[in-house]
């Protein structure tokens, strides 16, 4: 049988095509889903619903300050040039102890005015005796004596204002004393804060201070309360501080002030716990974790916050009743914290909850 060259390719072409339009059509098959599934593994996420106790611990974020009423500040109270600084950085120093020497030219006139004092004054003495000794014998008069004691005594105040105006700034009278300052710890404590370094010229309108000295033995932990659980914080509750450096160490301290002012930005409250810091174990700035416990008022369904939607004066949720079906149950919240929303329902412990997407489930179902 003769067959021709047209017809001989059209049959070869189409003996091809064949397994290709097989293996479309089974593929077809093989993807395709039911109309009523959703992918839940990439599109929505859920959580578990559980039974949890009320009484809990409130967990918020903080950090260590110190005790404000027992840090002192030390300023420049002359101008001139930073010759050393002894008081390093976290060190602990003495009352009275110098912390860093300054070369000042107001200290230079303080000296000059103590050594013209007292020059007047060793005048005013020697005139005062001589006079006496004159009046002894009627070689001068009474009212010349008692000009001569006057001046003494005008002499004797000059000098005692200059030796306390030196006494003040840590100089001593002399030939041989130096016109420097010495800038004294006003009390004993760790320098947490220094701003000063040799060869810096110094002012005394300064805004800023050389040092911060501070008693560590008791600090300030200044805790983070968001809007929800500030029904819960309270003035003289006790809590549980853990701080970063220290994950297997626990302090305990008093709630003592809590702000009045939401900070605009973190929408939180500032609240303020005091504990005793014997070991000086806490630094300022430390990173911390406060828990608060609760006390007992029965138990309640928790869910994550997330899964909580809220749309025309009432509470929903969007419950998993099986891979790919949901449903929307009504709820009513008993109490929010940080970490959970207690809820009463149809729902029960070990129930599946949307909480990633849950709201574009919610338009689904209100649809």
């Amino acid at each position: 049988m003769n067959i021709s060259k047209t017809t001989f390719r059209l049959l070869i072409a189409g003996l091809l095509a064949a397994p290709v339009l097989s293996l479309t059509a089974c593929g077809d098959k093989k993807n395709e889903l039911p109309l009523n599934t959703k992918d839940t593994e990439s599109t929505y996420r859920t959580d578990t619903v559980q039974t949890r106790n009320l009484a809990q611990d409130l967990r918020f974020t903080g950090k260590v300050s110190y005790d404000q009423r027992r840090v002192d500040q030390v300023f420049p109270v002359v101008s001139g040039t930073v010759l050393n600084v002894s008081a390093t950085l976290g060190s602990h120093v003495t009352q009275g102890q110098a912390l860093a020497t300054v070369q000042s030219a107001d200290v230079s006139g303080y000296l000059n005015d103590y050594n013209a004092a007292q020059s007047d004054f060793a005048v005013a003495k020697r005139t005062a005796d001589n006079t006496e000794q004159l009046y002894k014998t009627n070689f001068a008069s009474e009212s010349d004596l008692i000009a001569a004691r006057q001046g003494l005594i005008k002499a004797q105040s000059a000098l005692n204002r200059t030796q306390q105006i030196l006494k003040l700034y840590g100089a001593s009278g002399g030939s041989t004393a130096q016109p420097v300052y010495q800038v004294k710890a006003p009390v004993s404590g760790y320098v947490v804060a220094r701003n000063i370094n040799p060869n810096t010229q110094l002012r005394p309108d300064n805004a800023t201070p050389l040092f911060t000295i501070s008693d560590l033995s008791r600090v300030w932990i200044l805790l983070n309360v968001y809007e929800t659980d500030v029904e819960e914080v309270k003035v003289g509750e006790p809590v549980t501080i853990t701080a970063l450096a220290y994950p297997d160490k626990q302090f305990t301290g008093t709630i003592t002030n809590i702000s009045n002012v939401v900070d605009a930005d973190t929408r939180v409250l500032q609240a303020r716990v005091e504990l005793p810091n014997p070991d000086g174990l806490l630094k300022p700035d430390m990173f911390c974790t406060v828990a608060l416990h609760l006390e007992d008022s029965g138990e309640g369904l928790a869910l994550n916050p997330k899964s909580v939607i809220f749309s025309k004066d009432k509470y929903f949720v969007v419950k998993q009743e099986s891979p790919g079906k949901y449903r929307l149950v009504p709820v009513k919240v008993v109490r929010t914290t940080s970490q959970y929303t207690y809820v009463t329902g149809d729902l029960h412990d070990g129930d599946q909850v949307v909480t990633e997407g849950s709201l574009l489930l919610f338009n689904d179902l209100t649809d």
